[in-house]
């Protein structure tokens, strides 16, 4: 919820800014422009002092209705200006940032695994939509996030002029330079609020109308759009695109995938020769973040001095948020490049459910700031893959805005990325004001912001803890289920598990489990007055039966089953949150009673995976001792889980349009039949084999 004014001034000083000659000038130019529309620019006076440091800095001196902005840049004087403007601040903090790149992600890739970006407004209505952009673009500037991911697979000829390539786009002249336009605009706009855009693509791609036109053919594996090994042609070619991908466009750079397509021991020659030296030809020294994903070894060690402003990038732990805790494999690249940038990948396991813990979120990025060598982030927004609209299904018709209805995911990310050390008790409290401004009741803020926190931790804590699949479209809810009895034992079989070897992308996405996060653990001491535990990881459901097989209660570890009962207390209390906060008089009745169906499918969601659990543990002690009474609760507990999971998608289906936004996900009554049912069925044929 931006402040009605500043939003307002946004929009009148839109069309009128002339951008600068510089797009490192134009936030200070956008800022002055502000002011002179509230007519306030005789009010407001701007220093430049780079003494500061950092040119995002500033602070603020206020002489009655006075104020002077010290700022280190121009993005310095954006921000306060805006902070002057602003009654209610995002950020609420002067100085420097603690991490120098953040951002979000827009997806802009073809419902396929083609890697295709056909740039159209029938494609992508929402890239056309400059009200929508706009008001989008506020919403980043507001938390003061600096960076825009277009996350694409080969975007350049669908916005790019190229008469060498008449082959390269099947748009016509006319509707490429409509595409231009609009990416103009949008790098512009974003320039003014001081975001950078950058273009993110894999390694190496044509574009299917080119690759016809080549005469190129599909083989068996092996798709006519992709390059394996780099030839004359498209090196030309992309040397072509991307030197002039940097001319075209103010404040722009690039998000280098490695591989998906090219083969390790070309990447080096093709990054030097073509990517690194277009930047560097270009002559204005764009910002380059090459993500650490199928990346050669050899090809890494060589990075350091091979382009200069090079950051590296590696997802916060997979391709999901498990744990508050990054991948241990961040510390590999410490010191190594110009930064390194932390993922935060689709968050696929929370969805579609909302999301927005102050808690969680602000351990996650207090644990980038300990770790000393993390320089930025940036986040997918929820259910990204259809943003900006959502799973919800509403009662006009309409779908929800995703950054409307998930507003405190962007908001509290900007927020502790410019300062992580805050209070916990004012972060609460300022999280409550937010919401309670924007359902019009001060009464609603504590319930939503005690509802956010007891949810967030449920549905990455069940993935941490089964840790059976990691994927973008493999959430742990009702999309796909990963709860397979036989998994559950053998993905996880101790503590001391060895991690998985090899580069990253090419390890069959097998994870490991990382630390719970410290409000659980909180509510788990709580519950079972245990006073200290010996590890933070919760504890493998093999490695339990060995325990209690052996007599021990394991009481120095997260149980398992004991967390389960953990998360089963913090769902049933967060549906107690979304009635109350229900209850009250608001100015939005219909998105209260969704916070509640959320709680009621994260509730269901817990019991279901508490009885798959179960009956993995059981099946442990039976295999451990022999003893027969174990199969009974075996055998209840699978067949309860079945029932349990028909309860979830029967009550799900009349709220949601699908489990998960993500193209190639299964469907609910794919996922009963192939996931639940099939597992059911697996182990009722090995209890038969038993001969009990």
């Amino acid at each position: 919820m931006l402040n009605r004014l500043y939003c307002t001034i946004i929009s009148l000083v839109l069309a009128n800014v002339v951008a600068a000659a510089s797009p490192a000038d134009m936030p200070a130019d956008h800022a002055r422009a502000i002011l002179k529309k509230a007519d306030l620019q005789d009010q407001v006076e701007i220093q430049l002092e780079p003494g500061l440091g950092h040119p995002e800095a500033f602070h603020l001196e206020r002489q009655g209705d006075r104020f002077t902005v010290t700022a280190g840049g121009p993005g310095g004087v954006l921000y306060g200006v805006q902070e002057i403007l602003m009654p209610h601040s995002v950020v609420g903090a002067e100085g420097a940032p603690d991490f120098d790149i953040r951002g979000a992600v827009l997806m802009m890739l073809s419902a396929s695994w083609a890697y295709q970006s056909d740039l159209s407004p029938e494609v992508y209505p929402w890239f056309f939509d400059k009200e929508l952009m706009t008001r989008y673009l506020d919403y980043l500037a507001s938390a003061r996030l600096n960076t825009l991911i277009i996350w694409s697979g080969h975007l350049f000829p669908h916005i790019l002029e190229l008469p060498d390539y008449p082959d390269a786009s099947q748009f016509s002249p006319e509707e490429i330079r409509r595409n231009q336009e609009q990416f103009r605009w949008l790098a512009t706009e974003a320039a003014k609020r001081n975001i950078s855009v950058l273009t993110h693509f894999y390694n190496i791609h044509i574009s299917e109308h080119m690759a016809k036109a080549m005469g190129r053919e599909p083989t068996e594996g092996d798709d006519p759009t992709r390059y394996q090994v780099p030839d004359e042609f498209v090196a030309k070619y992309y040397y072509t695109i991307l030197s002039r991908y940097f001319e075209e466009f103010p404040n722009v750079g690039l998000y280098i995938c490695p591989g998906e397509s090219l083969k390790l021991e070309y990447q080096q020659e093709w990054f030097r020769d073509v990517i690194f030296k277009a930047a560097k030809d270009s002559g204005r020294d764009p910002l380059l973040i090459i993500r650490d994903w199928t990346l050669d070894p050899g090809f890494k060690e060589a990075l350091p001095s091979m382009y200069d402003r090079l950051y590296s990038e590696r997802k916060h732990n997979d391709e999901t948020i498990t744990s508050p805790w990054p991948d241990l494999k961040h510390a590999e690249w410490a010191g190594f490049l110009k930064g390194h940038i932390v993922n935060l990948h689709d968050p696929a396991d929370t969805t579609p459910y909302r999301v927005g813990s102050p808690r969680l979120i602000h351990e996650m990025i207090g644990h980038w700031e300990d770790s000393g060598w993390f320089k930025g982030a940036w986040f997918y927004p929820p259910q990204c893959w259809i943003w900006p609209d959502t799973l919800d299904i509403t009662a006009d018709g309409k779908p929800l805005v995703n950054f409307d209805r998930d507003e405190l995911w962007h908001l509290l990310e900007g927020r502790y990325l410019w300062r992580v050390e805050r209070d916990p008790q004012e972060e609460l409290a300022w999280a409550a004001g937010w919401m309670g401004r924007k359902f019009g009741n001060p009464a609603v803020g504590p319930l939503l912001v005690d509802w956010y926190d007891l949810t967030g931790p449920i549905l990455p804590g069940l993935q941490n803890l089964t840790a059976t699949r990691f994927g973008n479209f493999f959430p742990p809810a009702i999309a796909t289920v990963q709860a397979n009895v036989d998994d559950i034992l053998t993905y996880r079989v101790r503590l001391d598990d060895p991690l998985p070897e090899g580069p990253t992308g090419l390890t069959h996405q097998r994870y490991y489990s990382q630390p719970v996060d410290a409000y659980t653990i909180e509510r788990y001491k709580e519950k079972f007055g245990t006073e200290m535990l010996l590890d933070l990881r919760s504890l493998p459901v093999a490695q339990l039966g060995w325990e209690l097989a052996a007599g021990r209660e394991a009481e120095q570890y997260l149980r398992p089953d004991y967390l389960l009962e953990t998360y089963l207390g913090m769902a049933r209390e967060a549906v107690g949150k979304a009635e109350a906060a229900l209850a009250l008089d608001s100015n939005n009745p219909a998105e209260l009673k969704r916070f509640l169906q959320d709680a009621r499918c994260l509730l269901l969601t817990v019991e279901y995976y508490q009885l798959k659990v179960r009956a993995a543990l059981q099946k442990r002690l039976y295999q451990l001792t022999g003893r027969k009474a174990r199969l009974d609760e075996f055998e209840q507990a699978m067949r309860d889980s079945v029932a349990k999971y028909e309860e979830l998608i029967a009550y799900a289906r009349q709220f949601y349009t699908g489990g998960t936004p993500m193209f190639h996900a299964l469907t609910w009554e794919q996922t009963q039949e192939d996931r639940v049912k099939w597992d059911y069925e697996l182990q009722m044929k090995w209890l038969e084999g038993l001969n009990r």
